[in-house]
């Protein structure tokens, strides 16, 4: 298997010092003269992602000030070095644990920039945990939210941004092609894809590597944990995974299914209309054009083809998203909600170039259970691509 890992890349310190330099504009014009950003535990490491170059699983706070070195707050000595490698151009990471508790730490390092009792700019206090979210509010009198402004700064994108996610797409498109070598052999069990698939996104380089799989002749749903795959491939069954990748924490996947015991008219004609499905979607991203249109077009052509309603169906999940330092980032969410306030379609965000987008039909056909595929699409200056770079057909298992 090829590796990836000699190409690893990251976004730049000058790329970041550009978004500090927004940031610190949005907080000018806010009257705060400190921004507190709190990153949550999760994969997906959201504004503090976009500042910093790198978020860490834990609970970790950014304080950045309008002028001058900020600080990080990170759990323990190995995230806090990783954090200091990094971000030692703008900022110094201070670990946090057993002796020295986030909270405690977060009251000093205020009182170190004199805003104790003052006024600062937040994100991300939403996602906080009660005790450390009551200590902020002990610590501050008044806190502005920022939140949605530094979200809307990563609207605009970049060709480093773009380079990251192809990163994650080869990664992505690596796993499923390792699962669909590996359901060919005749002993392999469900659980092997799963461990294979996310050994493989590992070995290429993936910050985090994960799929969903579901096996069998109609498939019900989809399956995250090793329990709950069936024992066995059976000699007919369909193998459908989703691989998810993120790469220097930008995201990656890829959707698609394999077929022993040869590929049924009645699939493969579902299989052609999810793919012109794809397709009719991805005409409508166009820079300029309104991003709802993108979840409006798929939507309608599902509805024409699915025997049941989004609400009726017994397997149906979003049927697009944005693709970022988020697994959906949070401003775009509301423009690919199919039951978005339509009153504010208007004050949606439009189409621009370098977005990328996840386009996933998925839906219930009686006879063949549920059914999906999924592919990347990178917005460019007169329309949009796929960057999943792998064929858009059924792989044959025998």
């Amino acid at each position: 298997m090829t590796t990836l890992l000699a190409t690893l890349d990251r976004i730049s310190d000058d790329r970041l010092t550009e978004r500090i330099g927004k940031a610190r504009a949005i907080m000018a014009d806010a009257g705060v003269e400190v921004l507190m950003v709190y990153s949550h535990p999760k994969p997906g490491g959201g504004v503090l992602q976009y500042l910093a170059g790198w978020a860490a699983r834990a609970g970790t706070i950014l304080l950045l000030p309008r002028q001058g070195r900020g600080i990080i707050l990170s759990a323990g000595p190995n995230n806090t070095r990783v954090f200091n490698q990094r971000c030692g151009f703008f900022a110094d990471a201070r670990a946090y644990g057993p002796n020295a508790s986030l909270e405690k730490l977060l009251g000093v390092a205020l009182g170190e920039f004199g805003v104790a009792g003052g006024k600062i700019g937040v994100s991300g206090t939403p996602y906080m945990p009660a005790p450390l979210r009551a200590a902020l509010d002990g610590y501050v009198k008044e806190q502005v939210f920022l939140g949605d402004a530094l979200d809307a700064l990563r609207l605009v994108r970049f060709d480093d941004e773009v380079r990251m996610h192809q990163h994650a797409a080869d990664i992505s498109v690596a796993m499923v092609e390792r699962v669909m070598e590996l359901a060919r052999l005749p002993s392999t069990t469900p659980s092997d894809l799963m461990i294979e698939a996310e050994l493989a996104g590992r070995k290429l380089g993936a910050d985090s590597a994960s799929i969903w799989l579901a096996t069998g002749e109609e498939p019900p749903t989809t399956y995250f944990e090793l329990f709950e795959l069936n024992p066995a491939i059976g000699p007919k069954d369909r193998v459908q995974l989703g691989a998810t990748v993120t790469y220097e924490g930008h995201f990656g996947q890829c959707l698609r299914t394999g077929v022993r015991g040869g590929i049924s008219p009645a699939m493969q004609s579902a299989w052609d209309r999810m793919i012109e499905m794809q397709d009719r979607a991805l005409a409508t991203l166009v820079p300029g054009a309104p991003m709802q249109n993108l979840v409006d077009r798929l939507e309608a052509d599902i509805d024409a083809f699915c025997p049941f309603t989004r609400a009726t169906d017994p397997f149906r999940f979003q049927s697009c998203h944005s693709l970022g330092i988020n697994y959906s980032d949070p401003s775009y969410v509301q423009a690919v909600n199919p039951e978005r306030d339509r009153s504010k379609d208007g004050s949606l965000p439009l189409i621009a170039e370098n977005q990328i987008f996840e386009i996933h039909p998925n839906f219930t056909i009686p006879g063949l259970g549920h059914i999906c595929v999924g592919d990347m699409a990178l917005v460019t200056a007169t329309g949009a691509k796929w960057i999943t770079n792998t064929p858009r057909e059924i792989v044959r298992l025998d």
